[in-house]
């Protein structure tokens, strides 16, 4: 197109005449939307090309953990969601405890469904403090309790029960 834009031009600066001025005109034109077409084409086949990529490496991430084969594991999240869970069976341990002193009726001890509670209570409120910057929120929340007998840093103290 360029080859042919340069013809135009030569041919319409030689004769001076409309004729050879409209054919430039033509040929720049053409010239024009031939570049459009070719960055456009370009520029799609560069994101296709980003979209195969992906799609690749996602399929290999899920035939890599589905085979047995290595991935990548973040330590951070893995501990804290083992203490997550750990903190989630403490939590049900303690309904258990709740509910058989509450069937007992009348001979129930109040205390130890204090206990439970408490425990519950604390647990609850470490596993936020473990959430607290994944979640947006500042660690230590203001209404949860605190240890009133030592300095004021946050830590939550109480019984533990087995």
């Amino acid at each position: 197109m360029v080859t042919v834009l340069l013809v135009a031009l030569i041919f319409a600066a030689n004769q001076n005449q409309v004729i050879g001025w409209i054919l430039v005109v033509i040929a720049g034109g053409w010239l024009l939307l031939a570049s459009v077409v070719v960055i456009a084409f370009s520029r799609s086949a560069k994101k296709l090309g980003h979209a195969v990529d992906s799609a690749r490496a996602d399929a290999a991430a899920q035939r890599a953990t589905s085979s047995g084969g290595t991935a990548v594991v973040d330590e951070d999240t893995h501990a804290r969601n083992l203490k997550l869970d750990h903190s989630f069976k403490i939590i049900q341990v303690q309904v258990k405890v709740i509910k058989q002193e509450l069937a007992k009726g009348a001979d129930a001890d109040a205390e130890m469904v204090d206990r439970s509670l408490e425990t519950m209570e604390i647990t609850a409120h470490n596993g936020r403090d473990m959430l607290a910057e994944h979640v947006g929120r500042k660690r230590h929340d203001d209404a949860a309790p605190v240890d009133q007998d030592g300095p004021d840093d946050g830590t939550i103290a109480g019984d533990v029960v087995r």
